[in-house]
């Protein structure tokens, strides 16, 4: 064999790296192939994520339509729902919404239209209860309506318990005797009605002062649950969290809204009146807060001036003997008073007293009130007592 082919020989037979090149392909197959499955793993989970999470958004939603459709957790509330001749379903749902009775308009139509009642509806004044499901609502609403005769009723701010009972007694709403048994008696599912300390008029100043429609010769709870309903839509989240802020309870705003509500003359100086009793709440030096409407709620009546006697009489609602804010609500305030007693004036002033023409004298020291006393003579005020 010659030199040149054994030369050829040995460099055919070296494992070069031609060899190692050759291989290289392999390598860069099983990358690229492992990659493909860890992208079609990621695809994978994340289309089984969107999957359950639209699931499960979906069966909430359903379980909402449900809940609306079957009234499976609806509290009970009666509400009155006035029906026009020539109403189409659309409108009917529409009125049902807007008055609480439903949450989804298009469902409420839908089973009207699969169950063939969408064009049975009857016109007129119908009494419905909120934990009524769909099929009790379109039933009741294709009987023939029984129109009752509608009273309204205007409460104004500042009235007490008794006399919102003899309104609505006066008014053919309901008896005195009915709704104060209900008062006395019956549980009302609110929470701000919870662990109220036991005393005489449980719901004094809860009976929110308003005008109000009612059937006459209506249910006592219903009277009552519509002016609770009232009072729980107007005390909303922000009042809530303003009274934590403060440090007190819903009850204790209610009592000192009360007593701001008997005591200011008009809606100016509401502020101010409500900076008195705060001050004065915060003070070690007047802890009393000696209002008068507090005195006049014992005796039962509105006298002009109290007397030394007047201001003796032991109750827990009496100011002049007890410290702080009295065991409850005098009387039912207005929006006004409890945004007063939420948010008060700030000022120095720790009396005041109403003079003949309805303008409050606010004052500072003790002799600057007393003097102001002689002049007013009037028991609208802070320690305005006469020597009687």
């Amino acid at each position: 064999m010659s030199q040149e082919n054994k030369g050829d020989t040995l460099q055919f037979d070296r494992p070069d790296g031609g060899s190692r090149q050759a291989a290289a392909p392999k390598r860069t197959s099983r990358k690229g192939a492992k990659k493909k499955r860890q992208q079609l793993f990621t695809r994978t989970l994340l289309y089984a994520l969107f999957v359950i999470f639209t699931s499960l958004l979906l069966t909430i939603f359903i379980l909402k339509v449900a809940n609306d459709a079957l009234a499976l957790t609806k509290p009970s509330s009666e509400l009155t729902v006035q029906i026009e001749r020539g109403s189409a379903v659309g409108e009917i749902s529409n009125e049902l919404k807007e008055a609480g009775l439903i949450e989804y308009r298009w469902a409420f139509i839908l089973f009207t239209k699969l169950t063939g009642n969408a064009d049975s509806f009857q016109y007129g004044t119908y009494l419905l209860n909120t934990d009524m499901d769909y099929l009790e609502l379109a039933t009741n609403l294709q009987r023939t309506a029984t129109f009752r005769q509608t009273v309204r009723v205007m409460i104004p701010e500042g009235r007490e318990l008794h006399e919102i009972i003899k309104t609505l007694d006066e008014k053919n709403v309901c008896s005195a005797e009915e709704l104060w048994e209900a008062v006395e008696t019956m549980e009302f599912d609110y929470d701000f009605l919870e662990g109220l300390p036991e005393r005489e008029n449980r719901l004094e100043g809860y009976l929110f002062p308003d005008t109000y429609e009612f059937f006459e010769d209506s249910d006592a709870k219903t009277v009552l649950a519509k002016f609770l309903d009232n009072f729980k839509v107007k005390f909303d989240d922000e009042m809530k969290a303003r009274a934590e802020e403060l440090g007190m309870t819903i009850d204790e705003v209610v009592t000192l809204a009360s007593i701001i509500e008997r005591e200011a003359a008009n809606d100016e100086d509401r502020g101010t009146v409500a900076s008195v009793f705060h001050n004065r709440l915060n003070s070690s030096s007047y802890p009393l807060l000696q209002s008068c409407a507090t005195v006049q709620y014992v005796l039962g009546e509105r006298k002009s001036v109290l007397s030394y006697e007047d201001i003796r009489i032991d109750s827990p609602y009496n100011t002049y003997l007890y410290e702080g804010l009295p065991v409850g609500p005098i009387a039912s305030p207005g929006l006004a008073s409890l945004k007063a007693a939420l948010y008060p004036e700030t000022t120095d002033y720790y009396f005041f007293v109403v003079n003949a023409s309805g303008t409050h004298i606010f004052s500072k020291t003790l002799n600057e009130h007393n003097a102001a006393v002689r002049n007013a003579n009037s028991s609208r005020g802070t320690g305005a007592v006469s020597g009687g």
